[in-house]
């Protein structure tokens, strides 16, 4: 009997729920989200997406933007190219809320028409009062792309939108919100906004829109799948496309009824977590991991869309200190979380700047083996700055890259 099946029988004997450690999750979880073994090239990340459904867009870029850190955790040689590619010229992906502003697969989209259609109706009363700018930006749109840049001359309004009252970006995320409108292409982190059905197929435009409660089952599945454990409390983030707790939980139940989920419980966590059916076998029985590795997590990976739960299961929270004041920073601005050998063992605070990548900090919670860890961190860095496009790094005053240092 393995260890894995000890983990099962220990909860059949007093439930029907499967109990497990948060040493059997932390496996099955790295397993599941390919940190032990890794995708490669474009056709690598374009697979990606047919297991993890969901990745959270952010711009903030001072060691690569959470969506590309996401995806080059989990593709061995990944470029921010091959996601462009994707999302700009194949018309495979494409943005929109699902888990906040998302990347999802182009056949999910139906799934977002019944949301979609409710933003048209939410902004009946602003595409009336601006009938003439509406009009104008669709026609506008016929021609070719265009970003709110080019439509400033509509001048300012009392609602910031993004962050501004430029009444060009408020009718552009209206229309866009309300699938009138898609986003093209980017250039930076400015969005460029075509007609709908430049960029998706006829068939998904074309389709019903699913029932309200149909619509966020579906969702709830997209989440679960890019998540691969779930509870409905403690991230309400996460759920902001589906409801509240008492809402999600719901559904989540229902989708066990339909056998498309299944319930589970961790060691020190309160309450079910929810799994998929379809990888029930490998949390009977996790396969054992064959070769050491490290990996650098984005700081909104969807493994911490939880952040209690991933707590739980780690042994130590993560805290994105963006938002804190400098001097409240512990770890630092962009510290992103370090697994090795299936374990959260630290955090390191990455910028790149010209051709040279630095860390200005880095931290360890315990202990480590010493050489072999610093042998796979270094792997792992090269790897980091090959997908940076930089030449060297540099670390000030951190004895443990001593040794790296000199390779």
């Amino acid at each position: 009997m393995t260890r894995a099946h000890e983990y099962i029988l220990i909860g059949l004997a007093d439930a029907s729920v499967m109990k497990i450690t948060p040493e059997h999750a932390r496996r099955v979880l790295s397993h599941l989200h390919g940190f032990d073994n890794l995708k490669k090239g474009e056709k690598g990340t374009e697979e990606l997406f047919k297991d993890i459904r969901c990745i959270q867009v952010d711009p903030i870029n001072p060691g690569g933007k959470n969506h590309d850190l996401t995806l080059f955790s989990r593709v061995e040689d990944y470029r921010p190219e091959f996601l462009n590619d994707l999302l700009y010229e194949k018309n495979e992906l494409f943005e929109y809320y699902c888990k906040m502003l998302s990347i999802v697969p182009m056949e999910t989209y139906p799934v977002f028409k019944n949301k979609m259609e409710k933003q048209e109706k939410k902004f009946e009363d602003l595409f009336e009062e601006y009938g003439h700018e509406v009009e104008y930006i669709l026609d506008v749109l016929e021609e070719g792309s265009v970003s709110s840049l080019e439509l400033k001359d509509m001048g300012e309004n009392e609602i910031a939108s993004w962050r501004t009252t430029r009444t060009s970006n408020r009718l552009l995320r209206s229309l866009w919100l309300s699938g009138k409108i898609s986003i093209d292409h980017r250039e930076g982190d400015r969005k460029y906004y075509t007609l709908s059905e430049n960029v998706i197929p006829e068939k998904f435009l074309e389709c019903e829109a699913l029932s309200d409660e149909e619509a966020k089952k579906r969702i709830t599945k997209i989440i679960v799948r890019s998540s691969k454990l779930v509870s409905p409390s403690k991230a309400s983030a996460q759920w902001n496309s589906v409801g509240g707790v008492r809402y999600t939980r719901k559904v989540l139940k229902d989708l066990v009824g339909e056998g498309t989920l299944f319930s589970l419980e961790v060691e020190g966590w309160r309450g079910e977590l929810y799994a998929l059916e379809n990888d029930r076998s490998l949390w009977e029985d996790p396969p054992s991991l064959e070769s050491p590795y490290v990996r650098f997590l984005a700081p909104l990976d969807p493994l911490l869309w939880n952040r209690e739960l991933f707590s739980t299961i780690y042994g130590h929270e993560y805290v994105w200190e963006i938002y804190k004041k400098v001097e409240e920073r512990k770890y630092g601005y962009y510290c992103l979380p370090i697994l090795y050998n299936d374990e959260y063992i630290g955090v390191l605070d990455p910028y790149c700047g010209g051709t040279k990548l630095e860390i200005r900090n880095f931290h360890i919670f315990g202990e480590v083996d010493g050489r072999t860890f610093e042998s796979y961190l270094y792997r792992e860095l090269k790897r980091y700055m090959n997908f940076l496009g930089v030449d060297e790094f540099e670390v000030k005053g951190l004895d443990i890259f001593k040794i790296l240092a000199d390779v």
